[in-house]
């Protein structure tokens, strides 16, 4: 049984033992470049954070790390767009993503860590060229597209922390109303989000390491989100998403294993 008198002391030991490693000041830095990349673009934060983390802690480590720090900042603000988005055009995409979420977390805990990473820099290369490319899915929506979507997204998500390349090309080419687009991609992360973390709490992948990691980083990757929020109306749209871009593209290299031997003589 868990001591709870115990917590608070062991809490302390654990905080004061993870601030003294240099692996953790290297997330907090990368978490609060993420963080001002989604508050400003609303995208590019786990593209970002996951992969860079992966380096120095291992993605069985930094995926539910990312999850956990966002669920109490980026998540909450999905569900107050809940009452405002089309649920009858999000449940396919959402049963498809819970469904994969077991073979996503599969290859996350199973497979080789070095394969897994380069399983990132993948999603991050072809988030990037969707991105930049403006290419989008113009078909109809309908519930068996939307579930394969979904499906795609959820193993993404759930092994790599990234399930925005299908959302994203999917439903931005839509010819709903925007506004309604948008408050469906924040439910449906939201949801799916809070799916995640509570089934990798059941896996036990929020670790103790996790935890005390994801106390440090929170604050500072909310700050991020805020001073991002802030930049978007005091900068040029055209130049910061060019800044973001250049960023997720430096992410996507510099976090590939094959390059691990420049990082860590």
């Amino acid at each position: 049984m868990v001591d709870i008198a115990a917590l608070p002391g062991a809490l302390a030991e654990g905080l004061l033992t993870a601030v003294q490693e240099p692996r953790l000041w290297f997330i907090l830095f990368v978490s609060l470049l993420g963080g001002v990349v989604r508050g400003y673009s609303g995208f590019g934060g786990a593209l970002i954070v996951v992969p860079l983390a992966s380096m120095a802690v291992g993605p069985s480590m930094a995926v539910p790390l990312f999850y956990l720090f966002d669920l109490g900042s980026a998540t909450p603000y999905g569900y107050r767009a809940l009452p405002k988005c089309n649920f009858k055009q999000i449940w396919p995409m959402l049963v498809g993503h819970l469904l994969a979420l077991p073979l996503g977390t599969w290859i996350l805990t199973t497979l080789h860590p070095e394969g897994v990473r380069w399983g990132m820099s993948g999603i991050v290369f072809l988030m990037l060229i969707i991105l930049v490319s403006g290419w989008r899915y113009r078909g109809k929506p309908n519930p068996p597209a939307s579930f394969v979507v979904g499906t795609m997204a959820g193993v993404m998500g759930s092994s790599s922390g990234m399930a925005g390349p299908p959302i994203i090309a999917y439903w931005l080419g839509q010819k709903n109303d925007m506004t309604v687009v948008r408050n469906n991609i924040m439910a449906y992360y939201a949801m799916t989000s809070t799916a995640t973390d509570i089934y990798f709490f059941y896996l036990g992948l929020f670790t103790w390491d996790v935890l005390i990691y994801a106390l440090v980083v929170w604050p500072f990757y909310a700050i991020g989100l805020w001073a991002g929020a802030k930049l978007f109306h005091r900068s040029s749209e055209a130049f910061f998403r060019l800044s973001a871009y250049g960023l997720i593209a430096i992410s996507a290299v510099v976090s590939m294993p094959l390059l691990d031997h420049l990082f860590r003589r």
